[in-house]
């Protein structure tokens, strides 16, 4: 019999925070589950660890790259090609949870539901509390995460999602494996480095209703190594160029627009260009709904003029 839940444990030099991670895996009070644990080609020693639970009984794969994938969302694709649950569990290598967290979240999904997940606390290094995540939706009026619900992906993403990723870490959610398909991974969101996660919601919100649980259950490891940090020009032009071609998709999909978004969001890439990149292709590599190239390159005179 297949097991209720596949917990797929993707690790990349994480070795400081991997044995809490596999501890607050293993020792769930929801038993009904297997473990996919993945190791993309790590140098720190992580793969120790890794191969002492190699043959734990609810050890279904451990797999050590021997060269990295270049790309979180490939190891992703991985473990739920090769997971067997009815639900999926991306629990993040420097990330922890609560030991009832599958069993609560299990109990609030309905039929209905596709997608499940609770609030989360970020912690630094050591483990102590920063921020609970319930200022970080404090834009929306009413907030909507001080309590429990459940919404239509529709509705989801036109008001919520589309906003910012409001499902800012993975490790807080548990997803039906059946709402992914061969057209989940595509290529742009398998090579994007900052908003891939972002991406695929989107992808998959679009597909079933998502239910929130309002209890901190989920840990979000804050620290130097984290992929969030937008700390060079270049980093903060590819961000922008993700963001673009995610709100891109969603309108070519559904229509969903926020022309202020997409305003700001221009506003951002013009700062970070001077007039002589006109002639780059690069500059034309933002994509923003109801743009082309020419009302960029327009835009784009008109705010350096001002």
């Amino acid at each position: 019999m297949n097991p209720k839940v596949s917990i797929i444990v993707p690790n990349f030099n994480h070795k400081t925070f991997l044995q809490q991670r596999l501890e607050t895996v293993f020792g769930q009070t929801y038993q009904d589950f297997e473990v996919i644990l993945l190791d993309d080609a790590s140098t720190d020693g992580s793969r120790a660890i890794l191969q002492s639970y190699k043959d734990h009984p609810k050890t279904a794969h451990l797999i050590i790259n021997n060269q990295n994938s270049g790309s979180p969302f490939k190891q992703w694709q991985k473990g739920i090609e090769l997971s067997k649950g009815e639900y999926i569990w991306i629990a993040e290598s420097d990330d922890y949870c609560e030991l009832n967290f599958l069993e609560i979240l299990l109990g609030r999904i309905t039929a209905n539901t596709g997608i499940c997940y609770s609030q989360t606390t970020d912690v630094n290094e050591s483990g102590k509390t920063l921020l609970n995540r319930i200022d970080y939706t404090k834009e929306f009026k009413p907030n909507i995460w001080k309590n429990g619900f459940e919404i239509t992906g529709h509705e989801f993403i036109e008001k919520y999602l589309l906003v910012k990723n409001i499902i800012p870490n993975a490790s807080a959610v548990i997803f039906k494996h059946s709402l992914i398909d061969n057209t989940v991974f595509c290529k742009k969101m398998l090579s994007m480095k900052m908003c891939g996660d972002w991406f695929f919601w989107v992808r998959v919100c679009g597909r079933t209703n998502i239910v929130f649980i309002p209890e901190s259950l989920n840990y979000f490891r804050n620290h130097n190594a984290i992929s969030r940090q937008h700390d060079t020009s270049l980093k903060k032009k590819t961000r922008l160029q993700e963001e673009g071609a995610i709100r891109s998709y969603v309108y070519g999909k559904w229509k969903f627009n926020i022309k202020s978004k997409n305003r700001k969001l221009m506003q951002k890439w013009f700062r970070l260009h001077k007039f002589s990149d006109i002639f780059s292709a690069h500059f034309y590599g933002l994509e923003i709904p109801q743009t082309n190239a020419i009302s960029l390159f327009l835009k784009f005179i008109s705010y350096k003029l001002k």
